[in-house]
């Protein structure tokens, strides 16, 4: 009988885990006003981790489907954001996170797109890329909100979601190579994300702010 509701007590748990997460990826409008620094950063932190793993999936099911994928994506394309986050200390590092995030986004619609003209109807990678749209969105909405109340007198430069530098034309080839690009990247900024986010859950900064930022 111990046995039994012990099999219980942690089912219930991981099924209340399942539901939050699935919650999140579904809804994932967030108000900064209605959590604390510490809860934005462990959900932020814990859907960062989530898009990090589902991106090196969907790195991996893009070169399997492509002809010398090691070729493609060691090619250099200066239109593509870099992965680097900078800063000297973690708040500017924090910014710069959120930065890259933006720049990303509308590079990841090109690919999206340029996915589905290459391979319809049914694209794994488009279908992956569509659902990580959203998700990095709501990263970096969860992001700017650390941010505002780490410093909220200071304010937050808002990168311009415009497809500035993406390609216009490319043939199929430049395609291919510059989708494997934006995936490696964005991989990379997502786990050099985490990093940071870890740091700062490590710190004291985020839980002596509250959600007013005093």
């Amino acid at each position: 009988m111990f046995f039994f509701c012990l099999f219980v007590f942690f089912s219930g748990m991981i099924l209340a885990i399942l539901i939050l997460i699935a919650v999140e990826l579904v809804h994932p409008t967030v108000s900064c006003k209605n959590e604390t620094c510490s809860q934005l950063l462990r959900h932020s932190l814990r859907l960062t981790r989530l898009m990090s793993k589902r991106t090196t999936e969907l790195l991996e099911t893009y070169k399997t489907s492509q002809d010398f994928a090691d070729l493609i994506c060691d090619m250099q394309m200066d239109n593509v954001p870099v992965s680097t986050v900078s800063g000297q200390t973690i708040s500017q590092r924090i910014l710069s996170v959120y930065t890259h995030l933006k720049e990303f986004l509308p590079h990841m619609k090109t690919v999206m797109e340029q996915q589905k003209d290459l391979n319809p109807p049914t694209n794994p990678v488009a279908e992956g890329l569509n659902r990580m749209i959203t998700h990095v969105r709501h990263i970096a909405v969860r992001v700017n909100c650390i941010l505002e109340i780490l410093q909220p007198n200071i304010p937050i430069p808002e990168p311009a979601e415009s497809p500035t530098g993406i390609p216009h034309a490319q043939n199929i080839f430049q395609q291919k190579a510059y989708g494997c690009i934006v995936l490696t990247r964005l991989q990379e900024l997502l786990s050099q994300a985490v990093q940071e986010q870890k740091s700062l859950k490590k710190g004291k900064m985020c839980r002596k702010s509250t959600k007013n930022g005093s």
